[in-house]
């Protein structure tokens, strides 16, 4: 799998788009409060996933867990994520909207369940420690870039929620999620072969 398929992966899984209603349900219209909401998510989603891409490989060596078993197992995961979206609902596989609901008045709202789990989810963290790049210390500073990249990104759609959610329809955000949900099972079934032909070499032309 490569950066570009994880980077598409962490994108579409934290959906900051999709997510811009829930995101909005937790301001107030204070521009500077609700600023610094979206600081804090983007900083917990940035945290989250750079611990992920540096100590997931270490984690993965401490349980006996090989790579292509974590990636088989990932990718269902991912692949139930996927279809979810792609049926238009909210993944409780990645987080659980009651929780959403529950910490509406959360003091610390931005970290806790914006940052984690509704953006970095166990899918969001999976795709990150599946990726092979994160087993050299090239290939984690690579990553870590994407992931600063993306964290950028989170925080520019959230700061400037109230406007894309004015401009973007209800229909259009079900039309996008459904493509970004087609492109996520077809990431999260490369995965999949990724893993299985990592076990079984003979598989290994299913990887392309």
């Amino acid at each position: 799998m490569s950066l570009l398929h994880t980077a598409v992966g962490i994108f579409t899984i934290s959906n900051p788009i999709g997510n811009l209603p829930i995101y909005l349900s937790f301001t107030d219209g204070n521009k500077k409060r609700d600023r610094a909401i979206a600081r804090s998510c983007a900083f917990t989603f940035l945290i989250a996933l750079l611990l992920a891409t540096w100590l997931g490989n270490d984690l993965l060596g401490f349980f006996g867990i090989s790579r292509g078993a974590f990636q088989v197992a990932g990718g269902l995961i991912v692949v139930l994520i996927g279809l979810s979206m792609l049926h238009s609902e909210p993944s409780k596989v990645h987080h659980d909207p009651e929780s959403v609901d529950r910490d509406q008045n959360s003091a610390v709202k931005g970290i806790v369940p914006l940052g984690i789990p509704l953006l970095a989810g166990p899918g969001t963290l999976t795709v990150v420690i599946a990726d092979p790049s994160a087993a050299s210390l090239g290939g984690k500073v690579s990553l870590s870039l994407v992931v600063v990249a993306l964290t950028a990104v989170v925080y520019l759609v959230f700061n400037a929620g109230e406007m894309l959610s004015s401009r973007i329809s209800t229909s259009a955000l079900q039309v996008l999620t459904k493509i970004m949900g087609l492109l996520l099972t077809a990431i999260a079934i490369q995965m999949l072969f990724s893993g299985l032909s990592t076990g079984f070499p003979i598989l290994k032309g299913l990887t392309g």
